[in-house]
């Protein structure tokens, strides 16, 4: 069901509908950043609160993201909030 004109859906309405497709929103590309390696660009502006991407990834305790660290140090660790 598409919204009406002018009316803007709830993040929460746009996340379910790109997760239940299994598609990533458009606007953003995967582009290599050296030195860094990997990292998704945005390609348009988004506003505070918009849903943005559906993170594929394993989810870890802040102790499990600890051991990994200190056994193959990144330097780069992010933390979401569930």
């Amino acid at each position: 069901m598409r919204p009406r004109r002018g009316v803007k859906s709830s993040p929460v309405d746009v996340a379910k509908q790109f997760v239940t497709k299994k598609i990533d929103m458009p606007g953003f590309k995967v582009e290599n950043i050296p030195p860094t390696g990997r990292g998704v660009i945005t390609q348009k502006p988004f506003q505070n609160g918009d849903f943005l991407l559906h993170y594929h990834g394993q989810l870890l305790t802040w102790e499990e993201g600890d051991r990994l660290e200190e056994r193959n140090s990144t330097g780069f660790r992010f933390f979401y909030q569930v």
